[in-house]
């Protein structure tokens, strides 16, 4: 009877197959990074005079497929530098932090009246979710709120959010809320004298507001204002957007990878098939090995 037995594999092989599996790890940790929607981007903003006087930052991602119409006009207010210096001038504990109104009165009159369409309400009120405000249908301008905590039943108002806060929520947390509710229902600032007025009127009556330093984009690609939007007419809805760079990039690292794994190894194959060795007989291993003579 011939006995077939196998020569353990040689050095190369096992440092091939050693390599093999480490490529295969690096792959399957790659595929299970998160990859960014097509069209999200994230704003980093700075702020300041926050309860007690510190600072601190945030950062929104944007997510255009919840609400376009609103992502499309925040991307445009993030490019045109329109929230550097600006307050947020009705912070209510448990409830919300509102911004969006320029603190030079000749902006805030220029952005007045440049309402949009609504975008239809896909997703909820969260924590941590930046909605615009609203006035009733076809009415969003500039004006936005933080929710400080799941605020469900707006959504069934117009309220649809368009973002989230994904760092920082412990910053917004601590914005200055001692003036409470606007007038003429509290004793915060009255939003026509806000419009009016600007940061002088609230420099001078509402000096704890907490401001935004700055608001600048970190990361993705937020998509250009139309001819319309730069005109203050209505929105239509925004074309879906290609990856962005760096999604593109990780995609063609993965392929990559993925034709260096099939190279080598069909390579450690080839190489384990000629270790074996029999005695005396070709080293290609066959059914007719295990016959019987």
């Amino acid at each position: 009877e011939i006995s077939q037995t196998l020569a353990p594999p040689s050095l190369l092989a096992i440092g091939i197959m050693r390599w093999t599996r480490c490529c295969l790890a690096a792959v399957a940790a790659a595929l299970l990074q998160p990859v960014a929607a097509e069209g999200e981007f994230k704003v980093k903003f700075e702020v300041a005079n926050l309860d007690g006087g510190s600072t601190g930052s945030f950062t929104v991602l944007v997510h255009p497929d919840w609400a376009p119409v609103g992502a499309q006009r925040f991307s445009e207010l993030v490019k045109q530098n329109f929230f550097s210096d600006i307050r947020f001038f009705r912070v209510i504990s448990g409830f919300m932090a509102q911004f969006g109104i320029a603190g030079d009165p000749a902006a805030a009159a220029k952005w007045k009246n440049a309402n949009i369409k609504d975008d239809p309400s896909k997703e909820t009120n969260a924590r941590g979710r930046v909605t615009f405000a609203t006035a009733g249908p076809g009415t969003r301008t500039t004006q936005m709120f933080i929710n400080f905590k799941d605020n469900s039943f707006l959504d069934t108002q117009g309220f649809p959010p368009f973002g989230e806060i994904v760092e920082g929520m412990e910053v917004v947390d601590t914005l200055y809320k001692g003036y409470g509710e606007g007038f003429p229902q509290g004793h915060g600032p009255d939003q026509g004298k806000v419009q009016s007025g600007g940061n002088a009127y609230l420099n001078r009556d509402f000096p704890k507001l907490s401001y935004i330093v700055k608001a600048e984009l970190v990361s993705g690609q937020a998509p250009d204002a139309p001819a319309a939007q730069q005109k203050f007419e209505a929105l239509p809805a925004v074309e879906t957007k290609p990856l962005s760079e760096g999604s593109a990039s990780s995609m063609s690292t993965f392929l990559l990878l993925g034709l260096v794994v099939f190279v080598v190894g069909g390579f450690a194959f080839w190489m384990m098939r000629g270790s074996k060795a029999t005695d005396g007989r070709s080293s290609d291993f066959e059914p007719r090995d295990l016959e019987d003579p």
